[in-house]
């Protein structure tokens, strides 16, 4: 909260307020929401916000509110946490999904691990929606770490400050012998684009088993453990686990939320099973082979406990 701000509030103490939310979805996609029953519009350069001109919906996606936000000193890294509360309408859909209800969205995981800024803005009574001059203040930064509970009504979230990544296990890394990286992450060093194939569905491909209209230059098994996600059509922006690649089909660990479409496009990128011998005989999606065993992170050599000691 700006000093300006500050002084304004002395001055303005039978002030209203509109708690602003923020929130970036795990597809990508990010929509602004206001509490109360008014839209609320922050202007470019407003104090305290980095965006261009943004427009806080009040009903577009429903009724959302938050809870009290802890805030406590102490010697450990416990994290602060909030509350947030979202009472949709019957036919609200979550943000980028034209066919999927919000509430449905919550119960399947898609806001698991959004991400949530909170603002409060102020006005002087009988100028509701008109910013003054110390801008807003930033109240909360976290993201949603589950849901705390959902009924056919509403759906309360449990959101956490950054500090809650720090609530992990110690050591975050043990000996173990199949490699810890996630495939193409910084360290394992190789390039996803390499080993992404973009495709189209055909026809009777389903929410369990993609086709592709043209086939897999790859072979069986290239794509098992990969992921696969849709870049256009119903489930666009969400991603599964392959299951199984064979035959030239995607079966999937778990269905898509929605119906899959003839036309439906996706992408996926090869699997790894996290073991030595892949890592030296990796192969890009091209064919061309990679010995990537300079980056393996497991340790298969390390002797058993008994025999070690």
């Amino acid at each position: 909260m700006s000093s300006t701000l500050i002084t304004w509030l002395s001055q303005n103490k039978n002030c209203l307020k509109s708690d602003l939310f923020q929130i970036t979805l795990p597809t990508g996609t990010v929509f602004y929401v206001a509490e109360g029953q008014w839209k609320v519009t922050l202007p470019s350069g407003t104090a305290g916000w980095s965006g261009s001109t943004t427009t806080f919906e009040a009903n577009k996606y429903g009724r959302w509110s938050r809870g009290v936000i802890t805030s406590e000193a102490g010697f450990d890294l416990k994290a602060n946490t909030m509350s947030l509360t979202c009472v949709p309408q019957p036919t609200t859909t979550y943000p980028g999904l034209t066919s999927t209800g919000l509430l449905a969205a919550a119960a399947n995981g898609l806001f698991d691990a959004a991400s949530l800024t909170v603002y409060t803005a102020y006005f002087a009574a009988g100028h509701y929606g008109t910013i003054p001059a110390g801008g807003i203040e930033t109240k909360f930064q976290g993201t949603i770490t589950s849901v705390k509970g959902i009924n056919r009504v509403k759906v309360e979230f449990e959101c956490g400050d950054p500090l809650y990544l720090a609530n992990q296990k110690v050591p975050n890394r043990t000996f173990q012998p199949s490699c810890p990286w996630s495939f193409c992450d910084s360290n394992c060093t190789l390039s996803a684009s390499n080993y992404t194939v973009a495709f189209t569905a055909e026809s009777g491909s389903t929410q369990y088993v993609l086709g592709p209209v043209t086939a897999f230059t790859q072979a069986a098994g290239y794509f098992t453990e990969g992921v696969v996600t849709c870049t256009a059509g119903a489930n666009a922006g969400l991603s599964q686990t392959v299951k199984l690649h064979a035959s030239g089909l995607l079966t999937m660990m778990n269905p898509w939320m929605l119906p899959v479409n003839a036309g439906d496009t996706f992408s996926v990128i090869a699997g790894c099973d996290k073991t030595m011998t892949s890592c030296a005989g990796r192969v890009q999606a091209n064919g061309t082979a990679v010995n990537n065993l300079l980056n393996f992170g497991g340790t298969p050599f390390t002797p058993p406990s008994a025999t070690s000691l």
